[in-house]
């Protein structure tokens, strides 16, 4: 990977790990709900944590297709997505299905009996792969389209680029990406993770994001002009997520929650926010981790097995901590810290060097690690 582009890919890794303590809270929340406080930092991670990832899916996607052609992103689609996709429906969700029934009925003071995990074949956690793979397909079809229309892409580059570049892009770009989410019934995306029916709003949403990655790449200086305005954008957002936050908050309220003008003052300043946050994001990222860093690396290398790995370990300890009491928060923070404890040493050992970690990240060489006394041991090959 390019040395500028090391940054892009800790931002992606970032989206993946965040997913703990987002999953710890909701686990938490089966026992009775979350509180305001909870709600609000399942709100901060919401707000820019998946639109980043299909922004820089995008840009990635892209990146791909450019430099080795469509057969190659195919195959290398199929394998980094499809594979896990599929195993992890076939597999991991009856197991994560059988273990959230188990925890909510635990919950409820009644017997854990399970449910019929096999019936109702749904992604679960994974559903961010199934739309990602859908938006993958119509990425696709669009760069024909435009690819057999010079004219056509020549003025899609120039606009969007000019649009996404533009000093005000956050402002400009929230009435469109609001409209996606006019329908959704907390009024920020849901997690359609009931069925492979796509919600073709969400869908829509999503895509916006992937688009805005691709465009990074596409249009010349566009990811360079937007990188050096990262604070002018987190400034933005700093003024926009507040009364975001407070109106998502407030929507349980009748005199706000069913006034459609407080509706949509909301959805607008939650995606003033959203553009703002992924745009700062990019320039943050470029200032700070744009160098190459072995333990970076390193963690954004096992980020894609975290993900996938960790709810499975998170509900089983969740289980074997129902019946302690203690603080919700430190609640939290053990779920956090164990599930971590098991599965980063665990992508080490049996995942990193083998055949999981080639079709997660593709092969990985073995590099000297330093030791206690700064001396350098090889690992073995």
């Amino acid at each position: 990977m390019s040395e500028r582009l090391h940054h892009l890919d800790a931002l992606r890794a970032l989206t993946m790990v965040l997913i703990l303590p987002f999953h710890a809270l909701v686990v938490v929340g089966l026992r009775g709900g979350t509180n305001d406080l909870e709600d609000a930092v399942l709100w901060a991670i919401h707000v820019f944590r998946l639109p980043l990832f299909f922004l820089v899916a995008g840009f990635f996607a892209a990146l791909v297709m450019d430099a080795r052609g469509i057969r190659e992103f195919l195959r290398n689609r199929a394998v980094r997505i499809g594979i896990p996709l599929f195993i992890g429906i076939v597999a991991v969700v009856p197991w994560i299905t059988w273990e959230v029934q188990a925890l909510t009925e635990l919950a409820h003071r009644e017997d854990a009996r399970g449910v019929a995990a096999f019936a109702d074949p749904h992604p679960a956690f994974l559903w961010f792969l199934w739309y990602l793979a859908l938006i993958y397909a119509a990425a696709l079809v669009a760069r024909r389209a435009l690819m057999s229309m010079p004219g056509l892409h020549k003025a899609f580059l120039g606009a969007g680029g000019s649009l996404l570049g533009h000093w005000a892009a956050p402002l400009l770009l929230a009435a469109p990406t609001a409209l996606f989410l006019y329908w959704q019934p907390t009024w920020i995306p849901d997690a359609p993770a009931e069925s492979f029916t796509p919600q073709l709003d969400l869908l829509g949403y999503y895509a916006i994001f992937f688009a805005a990655g691709w465009l990074l790449l596409a249009a010349p200086g566009l990811r360079e002009e937007i990188e050096r305005r990262h604070k002018r954008y987190l400034v933005l957002a700093g003024l926009a997520a507040p009364p975001a936050l407070a109106l998502y908050l407030l929507q349980s309220e009748p005199s706000l929650g069913a006034r459609s003008s407080v509706h949509v003052l909301a959805l607008l300043l939650f995606s003033v926010a959203t553009w703002s946050l992924i745009l700062g994001l990019l320039g943050l990222a470029r200032r700070f981790g744009s160098k190459p860093n072995s333990r970076l690396r390193y963690w954004t290398d096992a980020s894609y097995w975290i993900y996938l790995s960790h709810f499975p370990v998170m509900a089983a300890i969740a289980l074997v901590l129902t019946g302690l009491a203690m603080p919700e928060v430190f609640r939290v923070v053990l779920l956090v810290t164990l599930t971590l404890a098991v599965i980063y040493p665990a992508y080490g050992a049996f995942v990193r060097h083998t055949a999981i970690g080639r079709v997660l990240h593709g092969p990985r060489v073995r590099t000297p690690r330093p030791s206690p006394t700064g001396e350098l041991h090889r690992l073995p090959t």
